[in-house]
């Protein structure tokens, strides 16, 4: 009974795992969707304050000092607009430089919700052929293996017989 759930376990994670490279690519395609888009509109808004001999941070003070309230808040989209490129552009660079080790703690520590949850919702799993699916599909078989081996331990523990050694 037990070989079974072992091998549906280690099954289970190298399954799971060997989908984070072909995650990883489609949210690299999405990150990189994202800043072309955001810098287009900051060269638009920078063009705009340009043609009235503004500097970026100049415009949006403008925007701050407004009595008129839409434009208050346009200003704050404006500036979160800014900020998130300057995310998204240093996460993508991060991306780009790292090695094959180094592009997982790069891929995690700058996540952005918005583009996890959009690349995770039109996500299509793929079979892992690259160097990369292969070592993640094996970490996770060996993940999966050892915690439905300790599971297992954890149920079986109330079962197992004990051995009366005899003086």
């Amino acid at each position: 009974m037990r070989s079974p759930f072992l091998l549906a376990g280690a099954l289970a994670g190298g399954l799971t795992a060997s989908q984070y490279p072909e995650y990883a690519q489609q949210y690299h395609q999405r990150l990189g969707g994202a800043v072309e888009e955001l810098a287009t509109v900051i060269e638009n808004f920078d063009q705009d304050a340009l043609s009235q001999s503004l500097t970026r941070d100049e415009a949006l003070k403008r925007y701050e000092a407004s009595s008129d309230q839409f434009l208050v808040e346009r200003g704050k989209s404006m500036s979160e607009t800014v900020a998130r490129y300057e995310n998204l552009r240093s996460h993508q660079f991060a991306l780009q430089n790292a090695g094959p080790v180094e592009e997982f703690t790069a891929f995690a520590s700058h996540l952005d919700p918005k583009l996890m949850r959009a690349t995770l919702e039109s996500y299509k799993p793929a079979v892992p052929v690259t160097p990369t699916g292969f070592t993640f599909a094996g970490l996770g078989l060996l993940v999966g293996w050892g915690i439905f081996r300790f599971i297992w331990g954890i149920l079986a523990f109330p079962f197992r017989r004990r051995v009366r050694i005899s003086r």
